[in-house]
C-alpha cells in the first residue's frame, strides 16, 4: 500500500491505535480532568463511541497527528454496536462524543434528548455500502428482497431507511420486508447458517464478505440516497454548552483530519487495520467512503430529514439550527 509521504512515522500507526482502543475500554465515566495547565475548567479529557469501521479513521488519525493534543484534549476511543448505543452513553456521560450514523443524531433531538452534531465524517457511494446474500441464495437482484429477512446494526437507522428508501425509489413495495438486528461481525454467520436472508454491510465488513464468496445485490446508497452523508461526531447539548472552547478544539482537530483523509483516503484503509479485525489483504479491498474538508454541511445533512419522514421514522422535521454546531 502506498505510504503517505507527507506523514512521517506512519509505521507507529498500529501500535498507537491499538494502545488507544485498550486504554478507553479500560475506562468509563467522564474525565473529570481539567486540562493540566490550570487556564481552564472544562472538560478536557473525552471518550469517544466508535463503531469498528473505516468511515470511523478521523479520530484515530487526529489522535496519531497530534492535532487533539494540539488543542489541549486528551482523546480516547471506545468500540460500540452503533449510534444506538452510543447516544445513550453520550448522554448519560459515560462518553463525550459519538460517532454516529446520522439517524441517531435526528432520533434523539425528535425525542428531546439535547444532542449536537459537532464534526463531519463520511460520505456514502454506490460502493461503499449494500445488501449481500451468499452465492448459492436465490435472490439475484433489487427485486427479489421483497419480503425478506435483513440483518442491520442497528433498527431505524441509516441501514433500514437508507434501504428502504432507495427501494421504495425503484417502485418496490417494502411493507413485506423485516429488519433484524445484528452486530456487523456476526451478519456473515447468521446468513451463512440462514437465520436471515440477506445481509447490509459496509467496510471492512463488506470486502471481507465478497472474499468470502457473497455477492452484491442492492447498494443502498443510491437513488434518493445517493452520495448523502452518512455519519458524525455529536456530543449533548450540556456538553457543548459547558465546555465551548473544548468542543471548538474538538471539532478543529477532527477536520483536520478530515482534510487529510480527504485528500489521501488509503491512510483510512491502513489505519483501520489497527481498531478492526481488518487483516491487510481486506483493506487493500475496500471501497472507501469520501471524506470532505471543512465543517459540517447543513444543507446536505438535511436530506437525512427527507428520508427519515419518507420512510416514517420521523414525522416531523428537525430543526437544523438546533442539531448543529452554530458558528
Amino acid at each position: 500500500m502506498t505510504e503517505n509521504p507527507s506523514t512521517s512515522g506512519r509505521r507507529t500507526i498500529a501500535c498507537a491505535a491499538t494502545a488507544l482502543v485498550m486504554a478507553a475500554t479500560a475506562c468509563s465515566g467522564s474525565g473529570d480532568d481539567s486540562a493540566e495547565a490550570g487556564t481552564t475548567d472544562e472538560v478536557t479529557t473525552l471518550i469517544v463511541g466508535i463503531t469498528p469501521i473505516v468511515d470511523h479513521a478521523s479520530v484515530f488519525i487526529a489522535t496519531e497527528e497530534g492535532f487533539f493534543e494540539e488543542e489541549g484534549l486528551n482523546v480516547s476511543a471506545q468500540p460500540v454496536q452503533g449510534g444506538a448505543a452510543a447516544v445513550p452513553a453520550m448522554v448519560s456521560d459515560d462518553l463525550q462524543a459519538a460517532f454516529a450514523s446520522y439517524p441517531s443524531f435526528f432520533l434523539a433531538e425528535s425525542q428531546y434528548i439535547g444532542v449536537t452534531i459537532v464534526a463531519e465524517g463520511v460520505r456514502g457511494t454506490e460502493e461503499t455500502a449494500g445488501i449481500y446474500v451468499t452465492d448459492d441464495s436465490p435472490i439475484e437482484g433489487s427485486a427479489d428482497l421483497e419480503g425478506t429477512t435483513i440483518a442491520v446494526n442497528t433498527l431505524n437507522n441509516i441501514g433500514d431507511v437508507s434501504i428502504t428508501a432507495s427501494l421504495e425509489e425503484e417502485g418496490l413495495d417494502t411493507a413485506g420486508i423485516e429488519f433484524v438486528e445484528y452486530p456487523f461481525p456476526d451478519m456473515m454467520p447468521a446468513l451463512e447458517q440462514g437465520a436471515v436472508d440477506a445481509v447490509w454491510l459496509v467496510e471492512p465488513f463488506r470486502s471481507g464478505a465478497e472474499n468470502s464468496g457473497a455477492r452484491k445485490v442492492h447498494s443502498s446508497y443510491t437513488w434518493v440516497a445517493e452520495g448523502i452523508p452518512v455519519s458524525g461526531i455529536g456530543m449533548s447539548d450540556e456538553f457543548v454548552e459547558a465546555n465551548p472552547t473544548t468542543v471548538e478544539g474538538f471539532a478543529r482537530a477532527v477536520e483536520r483530519a478530515n482534510a487529510l483523509l480527504a485528500q489521501d483516503p488509503s491512510i483510512a484503509a491502513e489505519i483501520v487495520q489497527t481498531y478492526s479485525e481488518t487483516t491487510e489483504e481486506q483493506a487493500e479491498a475496500m471501497e472507501l467512503p469520501v471524506w470532505t474538508e471543512g465543517s459540517v454541511d447543513v444543507d446536505e445533512l438535511a436530506r437525512w430529514n427527507d428520508l427519515l419522514l419518507t420512510t416514517g421514522v420521523l414525522h416531523e422535521p428537525i430543526e437544523m439550527s438546533e442539531l448543529t454546531l452554530q458558528d
